[in-house]
């Protein structure tokens, strides 16, 4: 690449928002792998038959969940751009709810995406396309139920889900939302695959099966914890993050990888029954 052009990539670059990878490699493939070891074996035989037909989406059928769960944060860049949006919802701050006709308007929201992807797995796969659908839907539904658990994939945007933000987490520079992504989980101590036994060790029922409800858990995490500091005032630019902010988001960021991972499991038992309705939208 020549100077010009690589001056012109990186100009580009900067232009872009940061991308919101939820709860990062580690809370993904945490998040699928306690929902595997938590299903039925008619659950666990829906995945692994379904995670055989990525063979027909991308030549990939021996993917295990965990490393499958991974795969909706490249292909947005990739064949599925126009999935980019499906990962988060934006709400805008001045609103007290979430309201889906203000929100997700052009039916382009990880709530969308859900619904989308539920119904696809819903559905038997008998020609090419609609086996490489369904492989790519197991997939991104084990991801975006991981997503809307993050609280700021739930969260405002004005700022980005907290992209905008920048603060000091500890001796790092970085933003609000990849403290939340990431660098709690890595506070934590949380690995992949060490954590898996600790993760499932927390008795956890998943509450209510409405996934609008979850969204709803979520987006009062956010304002709740995720946007207010220590002293309750909103977290804003050039704040430092250390120890007290960290004890008070811990348990939060465990317990809701751990119900992802139960919700998650729950959803895909009753796909494997024949027994969801999937239109999460209508309540």
């Amino acid at each position: 690449m020549s100077r010009n052009l690589l001056l012109i990539a990186l100009a580009l670059a900067c232009c872009f928002p940061a991308p919101a990878l939820a709860w990062g490699e580690t809370g993904h493939r945490l998040i699928c792998q306690a929902a595997y070891d938590a299903l039925s074996d008619k659950g666990k035989a829906f995945v692994k038959d379904t995670l055989a037909l990525g063979e027909e989406l991308d030549g990939n059928g021996k993917n295990d969940f965990a490393s499958a769960c991974l795969w909706p944060d490249s292909s947005r860049y990739e064949d599925y751009k126009g999935t980019y949006e499906q990962h988060f919802i934006n709400i805008p701050r001045n609103a007290k709810s979430i309201d889906f006709a203000r929100d997700c308007a052009a039916l382009d929201c990880i709530a969308v995406g859900i619904q989308r992807n539920l119904t696809y797995l819903a559905m038997p796969a008998s020609g090419k396309r609609e086996k490489a659908r369904k492989a790519a839907a197991l997939r991104f539904l084990g991801h975006f139920i991981g997503d809307l658990h993050e609280p700021l994939h739930v969260s405002h945007g004005e700022d980005w889900g907290g992209n905008k933000i920048k603060v000091r987490w500890f001796d790092d520079e970085t933003n609000l939302h990849a403290v939340w992504d990431t660098k709690i989980v890595e506070h934590a101590g949380l690995k992949y695959p060490e954590s898996v036994a600790f993760i499932e060790s927390i008795p956890m029922d998943p509450g209510t099966t409405n996934v609008l409800d979850w969204m709803r858990e979520s987006f009062k995490l956010a304002r709740t914890r995720a946007y207010a500091g220590v002293d309750d005032k909103p977290v804003k630019s050039g704040d430092v993050l250390g120890d007290d902010y960290f004890e008070r988001s811990k348990p939060i960021v465990i317990e809701q990888i751990r119900k992802a991972s139960v919700r998650l499991a729950w959803l895909i038992d009753k796909l494997a029954e024949g027994r969801l309705n999937t239109n999460i939208l209508i309540e």
